[in-house]
């Protein structure tokens, strides 16, 4: 018989998720209590709304998440090691799971964090969305989203969330529903472009007494579209097989699937380099090239910022693909997973839909 008490591969990650997971209600030193009283009531509101069920993409992408942040360290996807080992300045790629708050809102699921001669030894910090989607509709909304934060009208009324209002409503048959009220545009900061993306309940839970960036909102920061096919994923959240398949089904059925494992994080892998590589060479153009009219209406230390972090972004993830494909040239394994990623159907519609979201705004 199993051992009972012994924690199945959803249970670990599920509490390895939620110990690194910002908690608002903890926020106290950096925002009003209200405030964030006011944005956790959002947060139910929106649960609440059929369109929320209906959105959701798989019951496991919160396991998948903390699966992709383990693989994108410990296999040093970005080849870190090669390139930056010899670098004063370099601080390993550090990876987080953001709150419900800014998943929700933000639309961001992981922030990292890098440091290296490409940042000029810099803390640089960006944010991933990740997705399984091959849905077209679903995907271009994903490239919509607008880098907004704040809310003037929350700054005079902490009770009122940034991210909009609640109203509860009745039905002809007296049966109630919530609505909710975006907060306008026109109310909000930020520089009103896709490609960058904000975090307001961002701690480091790895290190809180000497965290590698302040507790609080991250104001701006790229924001790069992943993902993967199902098959991928499929075989990515059931994690690496444990010593119990081999003493179940034998060593043959556990090397099997210790194969399959081990290809499909490399096939991720390869579709993360691709993704990243070719967003940021475009979200880098869009930006070079916004009209004057544009940039005459935003924050011109925000636009500066954001710029320069995209700039370090393009450097870094087109190192990290042109050392992958170096490595292909005497590595079958990689080399086979680069050609699956090159035609993997969930990348090809990110890359064609990021082409024109990006060049759209330039």
């Amino acid at each position: 018989m199993g051992n009972k008490n012994k924690l199945t591969h959803y249970e670990r990650m599920e509490r390895t998720l939620e110990s690194l997971t910002p908690r608002p209600e903890t926020f106290n030193s950096v925002y009003k209590p209200e405030e964030i009283r006011a944005d956790l009531r959002m947060v139910k509101a929106e649960k609440s709304t059929p369109e929320f069920r209906k959105g959701e993409e798989r019951s496991d992408a919160k396991i998948l998440e903390v699966t992709f942040t383990s693989m994108v360290e410990t296999g040093d996807w970005f080849s870190e090691v090669d390139r930056f080992a010899e670098d004063e300045k370099y601080g390993a790629l550090i990876t987080f799971p953001t709150s419900e708050v800014d998943d929700m809102f933000n639309h961001i699921d992981v922030i990292g964090m890098i440091q290296n001669k490409t940042t000029g030894g810099e803390v640089v910090p960006f944010a991933v969305d990740m997705t399984y989607n091959t849905t077209q509709e679903k995907l271009q909304k994903k490239f919509s989203w607008a880098h907004e934060y704040g809310n003037s009208t929350s700054r005079d009324n902490a009770a009122i969330s940034e991210f909009g209002a609640v109203e509860v409503k009745r039905r002809a048959n007296g049966e109630e529903y919530v609505r909710i009220y975006p907060t306008p545009s026109v109310q909000r900061d930020g520089l009103k472009i896709p490609g960058f993306a904000s975090a307001k309940y961002f701690e480091d839970m790895n290190d809180p007494w000497h965290p590698i960036h302040k507790k609080g909102r991250i104001p701006v920061m790229p924001r790069f579209v992943i993902g993967y096919s199902a098959d991928l994923a499929d075989v990515l959240a059931k994690g690496s097989p444990a010593t119990e398949i081999k003493e179940k089904y034998g060593e043959q059925e556990y090397l099997r699937r210790r194969r399959d494992y081990l290809m499909a994080e490399k096939r991720a892998k390869w579709c993360t380099l691709m993704e990243c590589a070719e967003q940021a060479k475009q979200i880098a153009a869009m930006v070079d090239r916004l009209q004057e009219s544009m940039a005459e209406n935003m924050d011109k230390e925000e636009l500066a910022e954001a710029k320069k972090q995209i700039a370090a972004m393009k450097e870094y993830f087109s190192g990290a693909l042109e050392m992958a494909e170096k490595e292909a040239e005497n590595n079958e394994h990689e080399r086979e997973a680069g050609l699956y990623a090159q035609g993997d159907k969930v990348k090809k519609i990110i890359l064609a839909e990021s082409e024109v979201a990006y060049s759209r705004w330039s």
